[in-house]
């Protein structure tokens, strides 16, 4: 009978925890606001953006031509073994001593195998391709939840493609590029080698993940936030770095709230009014994607699009939005 008692313990225990959410979080609970410009690295494996020929002993190889791979073909298999970044394929080529090898890449959703020779020269080994194996941007951090180690950031999606990893960096911002006729203007940023956390979700609500011991909250404000019923119409500020690294507040003005009852973007819209963000960099310009919303000192969202038509009108994605995609639930 004991035996029974502690199975039927431990299954309502297994059972229950099934249940718990990642992160429970009440109006009364403060969350650090950021600002701050972030390096965002996604490694989405390796894949194919070019191709060249080799020339060796006055003769010209083409490794590619044969075994049909093409430009935007992703590489999961060499010689055998799996392949998820460059330094993966360089061990793999190594390994080859130059001979033919087995080859699987991805073109769309379809795997293709076939056989490949590498090309040795000055006991090197080359495929001819040109490749890349991560895509990196500028965005903002938008929050940071010290107690449960989470942040969100973007507020958008950096690529609909899958990826095995991703890390976010300190960045200082260099210069603005502002906004032409029909064109965004632009952050230009130098991205640090200070890893401040891992991607854990590149979702349609943004790029999350957990902080490192390297994430800097002294900076940062600690304040509530609104849910989407709370925001009204008029005075709110966005948080963003447009010089260095610091982070200042600009002027905005709330002009439409969309009733949404499902995740999705572009629920706030406002217009820029603070006249300084204006002249120093033309609007709202990409890199500031991620920078936070605050009304009545309070988080409410989180900067997402701008109009190429006038880079004073922009969106902004509801905070509740991008709580979910990291499991975040607000409770009373």
């Amino acid at each position: 009978m004991k035996k029974i008692s502690i199975l039927i313990t431990f299954l309502i225990i297994f059972f229950g925890l099934l249940k718990v959410k990642a992160y429970d979080i009440s109006k009364n609970d403060k969350l650090y606001v950021s600002g701050e410009s972030i390096g965002i690295k996604l490694n989405c494996g390796v894949e194919v953006v070019g191709t060249y020929g080799i020339k060796y002993n006055n003769k010209l190889y083409k490794p590619w031509e044969d075994c049909g791979i093409i430009e935007g073909d992703k590489i999961i298999k060499l010689n055998g073994n799996n392949i998820e970044t460059s330094q993966d394929l360089l061990k793999s080529l190594k390994q080859s001593n130059g001979k033919k090898i087995d080859i699987t890449y991805l073109r769309n959703t379809k795997e293709y195998n076939s056989y490949i020779t590498p090309v040795s020269k000055n006991n090197e080994y080359s495929l001819g391709l040109y490749i890349k194996d991560s895509i990196l941007g500028v965005g903002t951090l938008t929050y940071y939840i010290k107690e449960a180690n989470i942040y969100g950031s973007l507020g958008h999606q950096i690529t609909s493609d899958n990826f095995y990893s991703g890390e976010i960096y300190e960045a200082k911002v260099d210069s603005i590029i502002k906004p032409q006729r029909n064109q965004a203007g632009e952050k230009k940023a130098t991205i640090s080698g200070n890893k401040i956390g891992t991607v854990v979700e590149n979702t349609n609500t943004g790029v999350h993940g957990n902080g490192t011991s390297r994430i800097n909250t002294d900076d940062m404000e600690q304040l509530n936030f609104k849910t989407r019923d709370e925001i009204s119409l008029g005075e709110a500020e966005i948080w963003t770095c447009i010089d260095g690294d610091n982070v200042e507040k600009f002027s905005i003005n709330i002009t439409s709230l969309a009733k949404q009852n499902t995740k999705d973007i572009k629920g706030i819209t406002f217009e820029v009014v603070d006249q300084d963000l204006i002249n120093r960099a033309g609007g709202i310009v990409q890199g500031m994607s991620g920078s936070p919303i605050v009304q009545d000192n309070k988080l409410v969202g989180a900067v997402t699009h701008v109009s190429i038509k006038d880079p004073t009108l922009a969106y902004g994605i509801y905070l509740e939005w991008m709580f979910l995609d990291m499991g975040i639930e607000v409770v009373e």
